[in-house]
């Protein structure tokens, strides 16, 4: 039996409990379903329509992630970078309040947001490993 720690799970966070889903053994809304401590009385679901063609959009792999945070580094060259891309970075992350958020640490970026800022860089022609001021492994609860 997996242990989740339910005090870091939002209350956006999507369950799911429809058994029948071929995908449910590896599916972290389905497993946080099943294991749900005894005063979690209601939240949101994913429901049984969401499997379509043997495939469910909502589809979480329950593994635990890189998750990283943070945009200033060591790296002079790289921080003027983030200052240069703050626009777009800003747009992509939901504006300024969102940007600011995982910049100075508040919110995790999932491994597809630096992925894509990874990608955003190299764009803009930054040709170094693109590094955040911290990471750590964790569910991407979001």
């Amino acid at each position: 039996m997996k242990k989740y720690d339910y005090t870091q799970i939002p209350p956006s966070w999507q369950y799911c409990f429809h058994a029948s889903c071929p995908m449910h053994d590896t599916c972290l809304r389905y497993q946080t379903g099943l294991h749900l401590p005894d005063d979690h009385l209601w939240g949101q679901a994913v429901f049984p329509p969401a499997m379509k063609n043997g495939h469910c959009d909502f589809y979480r792999k329950d593994e635990k992630v890189t998750l990283a945070t943070g945009f200033v580094t060591d790296d002079e060259v790289q921080n003027k970078m983030f200052i240069s891309l703050r626009l777009v970075l800003s747009e992509f992350l939901g504006g300024n309040g969102g940007y600011y958020l995982y910049r100075n640490g508040k919110r995790w970026l999932s491994p597809a947001q630096q992925e894509r800022i990874r990608q955003l860089f190299r764009k803009a022609g930054y040709q170094g490993e693109v590094h955040f001021e911290k990471t750590t492994t964790d569910y991407y609860w979001l």
